[in-house]
Order: structure tokens, then sequence, then C-alpha cells
């Protein structure tokens, strides 16, 4: 007879529990980092693009640099709740699959979440407003668009409809940029406005994509986008939204007169992810499959080199 397994007791208390989950599944200071990086970069290309060069203002940057945090953070929560029939049968280690946090420690911190994101935003004025639909599309994300039969059958579909969030996010960034310098709607920039958000959006696409690319030993059940197009496939659709991202920088580049430090910074992160993706390509295995931290090293690498573009903060 097969041994019973039984879940590991959770730690005491609901901090105590909830570290144990934000190392494991949202570790803070690297989320932290990010949400910084990208906040800074954008709003400060934004600025370059609207002949503002002043340095970037406390207020709305901690508003910013917490609004993206605490988002990645509430979808990330409503993925343990909505997943969790899932997850008991794919990934048992997991926090709340093992038992090591409560369903209700997820629920608790959802809430606190979302509260803390909309009470900073009020301080923003018309932001509060983009802050409500990046909350609204991510609620809708929760409840799988009232659809879940129609996206459990069809993951392309499911990429599709989950894949705006992050430029609503983005816009929701546009909107507090202008806000803090008073800009109207009238006076935006607008096709520069949307080549930025594309830029943003797919390197992160590409991130989303290259975390789930498997070589053909390694599928399980769980569906990966190298299961459902083979791996070349995947990493060529990755591969070409980097490559996009790419081309737009170098855009903005010419355009806006950068540094020469920020191409250079830019063509090295792109040598780095395709060398992870020919290694991979060259020898599809479990010891080459790790692409992830290839398509986060290239992300990283671009949002500081527009964040260091930028000044201090005023």
């Amino acid at each position: 007879m097969a041994p019973i397994m039984t879940s590991a007791l959770p730690p005491p208390g609901y901090w105590g529990r909830m570290t144990v989950y934000l190392a494991e599944m949202y570790p803070v200071p690297s989320r932290l980092l990010l949400a910084l990086l990208l906040y800074v970069s954008l709003a400060g290309l934004l600025r370059e693009v609207h002949g503002v060069f002043t340095s970037h203002s406390l207020l709305p940057t901690l508003i910013g640099t917490w609004s993206f945090f605490a988002v990645g953070l509430a979808v990330r929560l409503m993925d343990e709740l909505k997943d969790r029939v899932l997850d008991r049968h794919l990934f048992p280690d997991r926090p709340l699959p093992s038992g090591r946090v409560l369903e209700s420690d997820i629920t608790l911190s959802l809430a606190a979440v979302i509260v803390l994101y909309l009470a900073a935003n009020f301080w923003m004025g018309t932001a509060i407003w983009m802050a409500l639909a990046v909350l609204g599309y991510a609620l809708l994300m929760y409840r799988h668009f009232f659809m879940r039969r129609i996206l459990d059958k069809s993951p392309a579909l499911t990429l599709a409809t989950h894949q705006p969030l992050f430029p609503l996010l983005l816009f929701y960034a546009v909107a507090l940029v202008a806000v803090e310098h008073g800009w109207s709607v009238r006076t935006l920039d607008w096709s520069a406005i949307i080549l930025a958000v594309f830029m943003y959006w797919a390197m992160f696409f590409a991130v989303e994509i290259a975390r789930k690319i498997r070589a053909p030993g390694e599928e399980t059940p769980y569906l990966t986008y190298s299961k459902m197009w083979g791996p070349r496939a995947a990493v060529l659709v990755a591969a070409g939204a980097q490559t996009v991202s790419l081309g737009i920088g170098l855009h903005f580049h010419y355009a806006l007169s950068l540094s020469p430090a920020f191409p250079g910074i830019l063509l090295a992160a792109y040598v780095i992810v395709w060398w992870g993706y020919l290694r991979f390509l060259g020898n599809p295995a479990p010891a080459t499959s790790k692409l992830k931290p290839y398509a986060e090293a290239y992300l990283l690498l671009v949002l500081l080199a527009q964040a260091l573009e930028q000044g201090g903060l005023a």
C-alpha cells in the first residue's frame, strides 16, 4: 500500500505563514527592485519624449513603484485561489497546496493589497481611473472572464485574454506621469507612448513565454508553450518579441539622442538572451531549458539602461 501523504504543519500565525509564502512565490526585495526600475525607466522615457528633463518627484515614484508591485502581487494571489485545485495535482509542494499557508491567509492578503493599492492612488487625482481599470481587468482574469470552460479548452485564448493587463498597467503609469506634470490628453505624444508601451510589453511577454519552455523529456501534464507549439517555435516567439523591443529601443536612442551606453547595453542584453536560446536549440535538454533567467536578464538590463538615463529624485 502506498504511504499516505500528509501536509506539513503551517508556521504559527498569519505573518509567519505569509513570510514563507512570499519568500517562495513572490520575493519582496527582487519584485520591489523590478517595480522601481520599471516605473523609473518608463516615467523617464515619457519625460524625455515630451521634452521634460527634471528629476523624478518622490511621491509619484513611490506610488507608481508600489502600484506595479501591488498589482503583480494581487495577480499572484488571485492565481493561488483560482488554480488551487489544479495546483494540488501538479504543484503539491507549493505553500498553499502543501498546507504551509492557509487559503484564508491568501484571501486576507489579497484584500489588504487591493485596499492599499487603491488608497495610494487616491493621492494622484485622475490617475485613479486608470488604477481602477487595471484592478477591474485583474478581477476579470480572476473570474476567468466568466467563461472558464472556454478558456480551459483554449490555452492560446487564455494567453490572449491575460496579456492586456500589462499594457493597461503601463498606460496607468502614463496617466500617473501626466498628472505629475499637468499634461492634458491632447498634448501627449501618443505615437511615442504606444511605441514605448509596446516595447515594454514585448519584453515581459517574452519572459512569460520563456518561463514555460521545456525540453521534450521534461514535459508533464502541465501545459507549456513548448508543448503547444514545439520548443523551436516557442523560442522564436520569445525571441521575436525581444527583437521588436530591441528595434523600438534603438529607435528611441536615435530619436531622443540617448547616451552611447544605451544601445550598447541593449545589444549586450540581446546577445546574452540569444546565447541562452541557441544553447537550448542546439541541445534541448533539462540542463539547457531554463530560459526564464535569460529573458529576465534581457528585461532587467534594458530597464537599467533606460533608468540610468534619468536623474535622481527631486
